[in-house]
């Protein structure tokens, strides 16, 4: 089991529908990982379709046993762990807003998001199907928790992947900017405050890794950063650049927090009373 990973955030623009486009900009992206050892390489929500599709989204759908677009990617990950963004289409016809975990030239995982955001500017439930499972995702000999974006705003998800055993939590996100009042973004403040209590309640790694640009007359700040198992940040991304974030987390670190703070070891299922 290793004890140390070196994990990759490809914090990136991307067009929205051309797909083909998209996977070049993957795979020049994938090759300068390379070149920097990451063996974990994350890239944001929808990172291969773009995210405010609407009627595009059937269209840039795939299957993951037949797309040629997933083919490419897999070639790519005989030597890397790789987590792309798409529209997946199960057998059934349904389509599902999807992250990919690609290793040793398969498909490894795939996590169907399971909150769909349909208020404000959010239309993803009348698109895309709400996904149904929970599981983590093997990596290197031990254990990842993928969510996508919305999922992170429900607590419970996060607390199950860590009881569970996982010492490293993977976001993938397309979440838009807000500016405040502040010097600092609002929505920067928001993910902040969110993905460190996530991590420090549940003493685990959490890498969040967010994209930018613009699109549809929404903009995407970026800011993606990872977060220590004690909920310090321990580095961040620049805002509204594209970048590849890498850091070689000890994943033992987790141990010795939760050793300190038994938060996980404490946690009780037997009590009764609201639901």
């Amino acid at each position: 089991m290793a004890t140390h990973l070196t994990v990759g955030l490809a914090q990136i623009d991307c067009r929205l529908g051309a797909v083909e486009a998209n996977l070049e900009r993957h795979l020049d992206w994938i090759a300068k990982a390379r070149e920097r050892q990451v063996e974990l390489l994350l890239f944001p929500e929808l990172s291969l379709t773009g995210y405010r599709l609407l009627h595009l989204t059937s269209r840039v759908a795939m299957r993951l046993d037949e797309s040629p677009i997933v083919e490419s990617l897999k070639e790519a990950s005989t030597d890397m762990s790789i987590v792309v963004g798409l529209v997946e289409e199960s057998k059934e016809g349904f389509l599902y807003n999807s992250a990919v975990l690609l290793s040793h030239g398969e498909v490894a995982h795939v996590h169907r998001k399971l909150y769909l955001p349909t208020y404000g500017i959010f239309q993803e439930g009348r698109f895309f199907g709400q996904g149904e499972r929970l599981d983590l995702a093997p990596i290197n000999g031990d254990s990842l928790g993928l969510l996508v974006c919305e999922d992170l705003w429900h607590p419970h998800l996060a607390r199950r992947l860590a009881l569970a055993g996982g010492k490293l939590l993977a976001v993938l996100s397309a979440g838009p900017g807000r500016i405040g009042s502040g010097d600092k973004l609002e929505s920067q403040d928001t993910w902040e405050c969110l993905t460190r209590s996530t991590a420090l309640v549940n003493t685990c790694w959490l890498t969040y890794c967010n994209r930018v640009g613009w699109e549809e007359g929404s903009f995407y700040a970026g800011a993606s950063h990872i977060v220590r198992p004690d909920g310090q940040i321990l580095m961040r991304a620049a805002n509204f650049e594209e970048e590849l974030l890498v850091a070689r987390l000890d994943l033992r670190e987790v141990d010795r927090v939760r050793w300190r703070v038994p938060l996980l070891q404490s946690h009780r299922r037997d009590i009764e009373g609201l639901k």
